[in-house]
């Protein structure tokens, strides 16, 4: 029969791992604001016709000519 130390680490230790895959996992990721930023950096880069919702969005902050 197992040790019950060794259960017990063992026990712990896949907690500690759960804990560290969940806080890797369900981090908040990008906003969505800025995935439409970048979808219409994207579809201007491919010279597309924007919708207007994306036309409506100011992306001065990702503008490089902006910036220089």
């Amino acid at each position: 029969m197992i040790n019950s130390t060794y259960l017990y680490l063992l026990f712990s230790s896949l907690a500690v791992l759960a804990i560290i895959f969940l806080f890797f996992n369900l981090k908040p990721s990008k906003t969505h604001i800025s995935n439409k930023l970048l979808l219409k950096n994207l579809l201007e880069g491919f010279e597309l016709e924007l919708p207007e919702e994306l036309k409506r969005l100011d992306n001065s902050t990702t503008d490089p000519q902006k910036l220089s």
